[in-house]
């Protein structure tokens, strides 16, 4: 009868480390790939509008937790919003390379024209050496 509880007590340790283990693997990224987020401002504004927000903050959270300092931004609606963008993510500690042609603004302001791409590359997951 010990035997058997001993045996049943150890099942159920090793069970538990088991779901420990698959719980702490699961919480941790399997890889830091590439992204890129489309997010759109409303139309007529420089603000971001909640939920456009809080992808902005997720972006800058996940390029933080995989090590990039800085994302890119394809902004194709003018200074005022790419400068808006900038603002953003650097108000969540990570630099933001502005790509495209900010300061055309647009004729019309169609969905397109609205929409801010950001790419966070992949990381490399060895040490960095850093040159100059």
């Amino acid at each position: 009868m010990q035997r058997l509880t001993l045996m049943t007590a150890g099942a159920l340790l090793l069970g538990f480390g088991g779901f420990v283990y698959d719980s702490a693997v699961a919480q941790t990224p399997a890889a830091c790939s590439s992204r890129e987020v489309s997010i759109y401002f409303d139309k007529g504004t420089t603000e971001f509008n909640k939920f456009s927000q809080q992808l902005v903050e997720r972006v800058a959270t996940e390029a933080k937790a995989c090590g990039a300092r800085q994302v890119v931004a394809e902004v194709k609606s003018g200074p005022d919003r790419a400068e808006a963008v900038s603002h953003a993510f650097k108000d969540l500690g990570v630099k933001v390379i502005v790509t495209g042609n900010p300061n055309a603004i647009p004729s019309a302001e169609s969905v397109a024209d609205r929409e801010v791409i950001v790419r966070v590359a992949a990381q490399a997951n060895g040490p960095r050496t850093v040159i100059g």
